[in-house]
């Protein structure tokens, strides 16, 4: 069972690591501070043997960093545009967007309520919604749980009368 969950989280997880970023790490190496990014091509041989300039080095782009989107709840996912501030307008892209998961943020936080006493081997507890939550979450959960069987409570009480016998001689 726990092999069939970790290949459906595999299963899912590829695709989003897959499509996360449209900069393409194959061919980019990247760096960023505060206000911009610094991309650096990696050539090939194709791009050496036709004589690249000689320059000592692969070319730069430098790009100005946008602002991050809004988080769309659809897709949990937000965006950067990166736009060309320096570097060669032919072999830099003028824009580039970077894509990326949203942080949870104002995520939707619960009051635990209590558990109710065990019914038709099941216990339930209904949590309420935290003032400072996304208001766009459920306001009430319902959690139910199985109860543990009733030979281990018994075993329990069982071991505790022979640890006070113990105690008294």
């Amino acid at each position: 069972m726990k092999l069939c969950w970790s290949l459906l989280i595999v299963a899912v997880a590829l695709p989003l690591l897959a499509s996360a970023s449209s900069i393409n790490a194959e061919s980019d190496l990247w760096e960023e501070d505060d206000k911009e990014v610094l991309v650096r091509m990696a050539r090939g041989t194709k791009d050496r043997a036709s004589g690249g300039g000689g320059g000592g080095g692969s070319p730069s782009c430098r790009y100005v960093k946008g602002q991050w989107s809004e988080c769309d709840p659809r897709t949990n996912m937000r965006t950067r545009t990166l736009t060309l501030k320096k570097g060669d307008k032919s072999s830099c892209e003028q824009i580039k967007t970077i894509t990326k998961k949203c942080k949870k943020g104002k995520a939707c936080r619960y009051e635990k309520g209590a558990w109710t006493s065990c019914v038709s081997q099941n216990m339930t507890r209904i949590d309420n919604l935290k003032a400072n939550s996304d208001p766009t979450c459920e306001k009430t959960r319902r959690i139910t749980k199985r109860c543990k069987p009733e030979t281990s409570n018994k075993k329990a009480q069982k071991d505790r009368s022979n640890k006070k016998a113990g105690k008294q001689q």
